[in-house]
Parts: C-alpha cells; sequence; structure tokens
C-alpha cells in the first residue's frame, strides 16, 4: 500500500511539474518571470535578507508566476471552447490578465521596499568599492547561492528542449549535476577541519554513485550524465570564489 501511494504521489508530482514546463516553454511571459525569480534569489543572498525578508520577496514572486499560469489556464480553456469572439470570452480573458497585473504590481513594490531602501544601497555601495562579500555567512549564502544558481540553469537547460521529463532525460543530468554540486560544497566547507579530506572523499564517492544509478536505470547517456557533473562542480566553484573568498580591505 505504501509503494503504490508513493507510486501515486510521484506520478502526481510528475504531471505537476510537466504542468510548470509546458508553461515555461509555452509562455514568453513566464520565462521572463522564472528569470526575475531567480535574480530575486541571487539578490536576496547578495543583500544578506533575514527570513521575514525572503519569505515576503518568495511569497509575491510565487504570486506572479501562480497568477500567470491561472491565466495561461484560463486562455486556453476559453480558446478551446470558442471558436468565434465572444464579449464574455474577452471579459474573462481581460480579468485574468488583470489578477497577473495586480500581482506583479505587487511584487514591483515589495522588491522597492526591500531591496531600494537607504541601508540596503548603502550596504552594496561599500561591497562595490572594497569587494567584501564575506562573513560569518559566507558559506551557507555559498551553498544556497551555488543551488539557486544550479536550479535556474537547469531549468532552462532542460525546458529548452523537448526531450525527456524535469525528473527523468533530457540534455542533462539534473540529479548527477545536484549530486556534484553537493560534493563540492562538502569539499569548501570541510577544507582546513579534520577528517576534512575523509569527508570530501566520501561526497564525491556518493556524487559518483549517483551518476552510476542514473546510467543503471538508462535515465541518461554517459554523455549527459558528464555534463551534469561538470555543470555542478563548475558552478559551486563559481559561487564560493564569488561570497567565500578571502576577505579583502578597502
Amino acid at each position: 500500500m505504501k509503494q503504490i501511494s508513493l507510486r501515486r504521489f510521484q506520478t502526481s508530482a510528475q504531471h505537476a511539474l510537466d504542468g510548470v514546463l509546458d508553461a515555461y516553454r509555452s509562455q514568453r511571459h513566464m520565462r521572463v518571470h522564472f528569470v526575475f525569480m531567480a535574480a530575486n534569489a541571487i539578490l536576496a543572498l547578495v543583500y544578506k535578507l533575514n527570513a521575514l525578508e525572503v519569505a515576503l520577496v518568495t511569497i509575491a514572486t510565487a504570486l506572479v508566476v501562480s497568477m500567470e499560469m491561472f491565466n495561461t489556464v484560463i486562455e486556453a480553456v476559453i480558446n478551446m471552447v470558442c471558436e468565434t469572439y465572444h464579449p464574455v470570452a474577452r471579459f474573462a480573458k481581460d480579468v485574468a490578465a488583470g489578477a497577473v497585473l495586480i500581482a506583479a504590481g505587487n511584487a514591483i513594490i515589495v522588491a522597492l521596499c526591500i531591496y531600494a531602501s537607504p541601508g540596503r544601497m548603502a550596504y552594496l555601495r561599500s561591497v562595490w568599492v572594497t569587494g567584501d562579500f564575506n562573513d560569518a555567512a559566507a558559506m551557507p549564502r555559498a551553498v544556497a547561492g551555488s543551488l539557486v544558481l544550479l536550479t535556474a540553469l537547469l531549468a532552462m537547460l532542460k525546458v529548452g528542449r523537448i526531450q525527456g521529463s524535469v525528473l527523468r532525460g533530457g540534455v542533462i543530468s539534473g540529479h548527477t549535476a545536484y549530486a556534484f554540486c553537493l560534493a563540492t560544497c562538502v569539499f569548501f566547507l570541510s577544507e582546513g577541519a579534520a577528517y576534512g579530506i575523509l569527508a570530501g572523499i566520501a561526497a564525491l564517492v556518493t556524487a559518483v554513485l549517483v551518476a552510476q544509478l542514473r546510467l543503471h536505470d538508462r535515465a541518461h547517456r554517459m554523455r549527459t550524465t558528464f555534463y551534469g557533473a561538470a555543470l555542478g562542480v563548475a558552478v559551486t566553484w563559481i559561487v564560493f570564489g564569488l561570497l567565500a573568498r578571502p576577505m579583502t580591505g578597502p
């Protein structure tokens, strides 16, 4: 019974992700919204937003994307049932578009209140002058930044092609990319610590096992698996180099 429930949940999750994928592929506005979501996530790391600010930004951007998806559904249903122009259909489309506009305006106001405050602007100017991103939270921010940037890149790579689905197949192995991203994070986090080398080796072995499992299940070929591993390592290396590099003076 548990196995059947898990299988049903996986199937439902796959259909839901495919819905997001189809909306991203077919709607230009959805692609723009996802770019802004990734930019917001990166800015949240750079500006060192607190938990409440991150929650507000996340809710605002998620609301815009959700409204855009509902707008897409309404337009698709109307186009399916109405073969000719009808004023009620036009009214429904306009109302749906208005909902997206209100959500987008709300997101802009939230972003301006958080990112354009005097304190945030002063911090950004100091970072621009000194080049110092490092602080006590540099490592956690670097890990989060690596995962966010990797997710954005994988989304652009996987949804740009028709082959495969979100969880299986495609031009690059997302599972392998995440595995090697986390393994590289462990390498940086354990640097200089006791048993750091052993932790790095264990993480690398785990990532290799994930890659081998994707090949064994024939979810990916050797080439796409290698691309995933290379992308995961490269993204993490770059982000840690930017957000967790040694501190420099003014």
